[in-house]
């Protein structure tokens, strides 16, 4: 048998963790003649499974209805249901992490940055994320446009290949082609350096336009300046 303090001294865990499970139900202690609580071995595994089931992140609802089960099937149900919350939880880290480090390169940027962040200024650094994720996916089918093309003139040459797969090797580089062109077009849009304008273009307009890897030669729709134009996220 254990005493409260013997219990907890076994098991890592204060005096008053023991008597606010006793309290809950979670665990059942017998009681001296004098009041005291005492725990046997079962009461002491309990404990443990307690524990267990708290470094896996249930709350003490979840680890009650877990012990009164029978069967094991709200264990199955609430891992399921843990590991749903855990996955959103690592990606909504993983998107503050990258916010975090946009917002440090925007810190970078701008020396002169004032240090209270507004809602358009965030927004800006989100819509800069999307515009690297648009291009590396872009980029991406591009790799594989580069390997369709070319795997299919290589097999028409040195396999003496059906000419009906160098046209559908060909025809399927269109493609995907013409896709990741409109795509890139209709997430893009652009802010004059003059006035500070977001506009759109035609997209001839666009398509031909002399460019930089963050900007384009284009006309304002508002002050009619011609400039090399900053790229955004649409």
């Amino acid at each position: 048998m254990y005493t409260t303090g013997q219990l907890a001294q076994k098991c890592n865990v204060s005096i008053r963790t023991i008597q606010y499970y006793d309290r809950r139900g979670l665990l059942h202690a017998k009681r001296t003649e004098n009041g005291l609580r005492h725990y046997n071995d079962q009461g002491l595994k309990q404990l443990q499974e307690i524990l267990i089931y708290k470094q896996l992140g249930f709350n003490l609802k979840d680890i009650q209805q877990i012990i009164n089960d029978t069967d094991n099937n709200t264990l199955k149900s609430l891992i399921v249901n843990q590991r749903r919350k855990i996955k959103q939880e690592i990606k909504d880290a993983s998107e503050q992490l990258a916010s975090l480090s946009q917002l440090e390169t925007f810190l970078n940027k701008h020396s002169d940055f004032p240090g209270n962040i507004s809602q358009s200024i965030f927004d800006k650094i989100k819509k800069t994320k999307k515009l690297k994720q648009l291009r590396i996916k872009l980029l991406l089918i591009g790799i594989s446009i580069d390997f369709i093309l070319w795997g299919s003139v290589l097999y028409f040459l040195f396999y003496q290949g059906n000419l009906i797969w160098l046209l559908l090797g060909i025809l399927i580089t269109v493609a995907l082609t013409w896709y990741i062109t409109i795509n890139y077009y209709h997430h893009t849009c652009y802010i004059c350096p003059h006035c500070s304008h977001q506009f759109k273009v035609s997209f001839s307009n666009w398509l031909f336009a002399r460019h930089t890897p963050n900007t384009r030669y284009l006309t304002c729709n508002k002050c009619h300046q011609k400039n090399y134009c900053i790229e955004e996220y649409y």
